[in-house]
């Protein structure tokens, strides 16, 4: 919930804190409850919230999230590491869902179009760090992000910025209460000819190649986000539709050579959802949700930019790529409720994913290779089954079980069991434990270009820790976790690139949290985050993940109508790959201001801020460092923008 709907509630604390705890999810159990008594440790983000503070777009928006950093893939893809889980070339660890669908591409595992949602078509964002197999299936491997739009508004809306560029925006729903009916409708659109940031040495200067580079220059970090979101329901059915277009530059290089400042849209990323729902009220015990999915994702390159001319052949070499694949999925989910003490779940789903297109061509490249890229045999087929047990052994205790069984057409067959326990032991104090196994199995990017001739599917064990304490002015949370890593998937940099099972990982670490309330006009939001991510047969650090992880943030509110926001965000220094010679990279520290002034529910609202205030020179780790025996480095890593502006103005109806 967001600062301002807090505090304009009314002068009595102990409701404004009710509402604050308010906040039912279904992402743990499925079965829908309060954040703070679910399994595990769950953040639920305000849209509204995160407009205040700052944060412009869903990947944004995670870096506020205790445990969670960014990364970036080299021409342009985001990442998100959990726990110092994450990090590594064209796999995602983490499964992404946009109103409850996955959106993961069986491909790479990654959804970067939803991560690029800008904050004001969200309402809010769930997540859980850590596993989430047993509920969720493939790829909620190091955590679960569900983002959920907005629907029951009318506004229309102008954005303009530095980063994510300029557009238009609007939301609309009508409702007949009468007839149960109501249909929502959410589109944006945004462009941005963003030149980047200035690189003044790309890997050909290692090469001793600099006179072929097009550095000193600027990264191409164009952009063009196009979506609409629609939704009707009537009384127990629902059809949600969702199409996002979303295209970005080649940014650092596919091989790390810079590409030309040109705004080229070198990556289009088209993403087309429908599903249908049912949910019945079976009986006074029994309830059921009924999903079919539709989801066909196309991953297209356009003249990306591979070699500089005279590297290979007089002219520069380019690839254009394409990919389609097409995900059916059905789903029934049968809750039983036999008495006050116990709620069951049985699920059961099937999911069929085909490959429609994989085909590349190239230009000036000196010598022949297939116009295929990928075996469009990695059709895949999976079954999962789930049963779970909430079982409320008293007013105070509630215990969890959960066994999944997923089987994969080209994979294996996979468990994923947890077990938790919650303790209200009174209004104020609550206790977590947890054991939960998640697994991941490879993509077919990773079947494709496999090193090692059985790649098998990664697993991961948690053992968490939750305390969460709350007083009518403040709330405090501590979650101590530890995981085991048993054959991640890597892509190794060796005379033999390719993914392979790597060593296994151990990751130790410790989230706090604290929320403060300073009566009506003041709020502090901080976490705190601390992980030890090491491969223990080598005594070697986990490359990407920083150890240390902090925000902290400040709103001021002297005017019923203004809110001022101070963000603070800290990233530790973070490793590299084993054998580099570079030393970690260096903490940072960014700070961002924003200005809000809201009307009543209807009328105009406005949002505007600075981005790295300081202007605080930011690095992420760099992907790629070699291929094929030839260092291919960026000597600071992948630079990103300094200070920057952004402004959003709405008007509600």
């Amino acid at each position: 919930m967001c600062f301002q709907s807090v505090v304009s509630a009314g002068s009595d604390e102990r409701e404004d804190l009710l509402a604050l705890l308010d906040r039912a999810t279904e992402l743990a159990t499925k079965s829908g409850m309060n954040a703070n008594f679910v399994p595990g440790m769950a953040t639920i983000l305000s849209g509204d919230d995160l407009l205040q503070r700052g944060a412009r777009t869903v990947w944004e928006s995670l870096a506020l999230v205790p445990g969670l950093s960014l990364g970036l893939e080299m021409t342009g893809e985001r990442q998100v590491l959990s726990r110092g889980v994450g990090h590594g070339y064209a796999s995602g660890n983490i499964k992404i869902m946009l109103d409850g669908i996955s959106m993961n591409s069986s491909l790479l595992a990654t959804a970067n179009s939803v991560l690029d949602i800008p904050i004001e078509q969200v309402e809010r964002i769930e997540v859980i760090r850590g596993p989430g197999s047993s509920v969720h299936g493939e790829y909620a491997y190091a955590g679960v992000i569900n983002v959920i739009t907005r629907k029951r508004e009318r506004q229309v809306r102008l954005q303009a910025g530095e980063d994510m560029g300029s557009g238009l925006g609007a939301i609309w729903y009508w409702d007949d209460p009468q007839r149960d009916l109501s249909l929502s409708l959410n589109l944006a659109g945004l462009e941005s000819d963003d030149a980047g940031v200035r690189i003044s040495e790309d890997a050909l200067a290692a090469l001793g190649e600099s006179s072929l580079s097009n550095a000193p220059g600027h990264s191409n970090e164009a952009q063009r986000y196009k979506a609409a979101f629609t939704n009707l329901q009537w009384r127990d059915f629902f059809l949600d539709l969702k199409l996002i277009e979303d295209d970005y530059g080649d940014h650092f290089g596919i091989n790390h050579f810079l590409p030309p400042a040109d705004g080229n849209l070198a990556t289009r990323q088209e993403l087309v959802s429908a599903q249908a729902g049912f949910d019945p009220r079976l009986s006074e015990t029994l309830s059921a949700k009924l999903r079919l999915e539709f989801l066909r994702q196309q991953r297209d390159r356009r003249r990306l930019y591979v070699f500089p001319a005279s590297y290979l052949a007089d002219e520069p070499i380019y690839m254009n790529q394409d990919y389609q694949e097409t995900r059916h999925r059905g789903s029934a989910d049968v809750f039983w409720r036999p008495n006050d003490e116990h709620t069951a779940l049985f699920g059961l789903e099937l999911s069929r994913i085909t490959i429609e297109q994989a085909k590349w061509e190239w230009t000036n490249l000196p010598f022949e290779i297939p116009s295929t890229w990928l075996d469009t045999d990695h059709d895949r087929t999976i079954v999962g089954l789930v049963a779970q047990d909430e079982y409320r052994a008293s007013d105070r205790l509630t215990l969890t079980a959960t066994l999944r069984y997923d089987d994969y057409s080209d994979a294996g067959s996979m468990l994923s069991p947890r077990a938790a326990a919650v303790w209200r032991f009174d209004a104020s104090n609550i206790l977590k434990a947890q054991y939960a196994r998640a697994f991941r199995p490879p993509t077919f990017y990773e079947l494709e270009y496999a090193a090692q001739t059985d790649l098998e599917a990664s697993e991961i064990d948690t053992f968490e820790l939750g305390y969460i304490l709350t007083r009518p002015r403040w709330e405090a949370r501590a979650t101590l976790f530890h995981s085991d890593l048993t054959d991640p998937i890597l892509f190794a940099e060796s005379d033999d690139e390719g993914y392979v099972n790597s060593e296994d990982v151990r990751l130790r670490g410790v989230e706090l949290e604290y929320v403060q309330r300073l009566g009506t006009r003041w709020k502090i939001d901080a976490n705190l985050s601390y992980v030890d991510a090491v491969r223990p047969d080598s005594d070697t650090a986990v490359p990407g993940g920083a150890r240390w992880l902090g925000n902290l943030a400040l709103l001021w509110r002297p005017h019923e109508r203004w809110t001022a926001a101070l963000q603070l965000n800290y990233i530790g220094e973070r490793s590299r790959v084993d054998y580099e010679s570079r030393q970690d990279l260096d903490d940072s520290t960014t700070l961002d201001l924003t200005l809000n002034y809201q009307t009543a529910a209807k009328g105009v609202s406005l949002h505007a801020g600075v981005k790295n205030l300081g202007d605080t020179r930011v690095y992420y780790p760099d992907i790629l460092t070699s291929y094929g025996g030839v260092e291919l480095i960026y000597p600071d890593g992948y630079p990103r923008a300094g200070r920057r502006w952004w402004v959003s103005l709405a008007y509600a109806f």
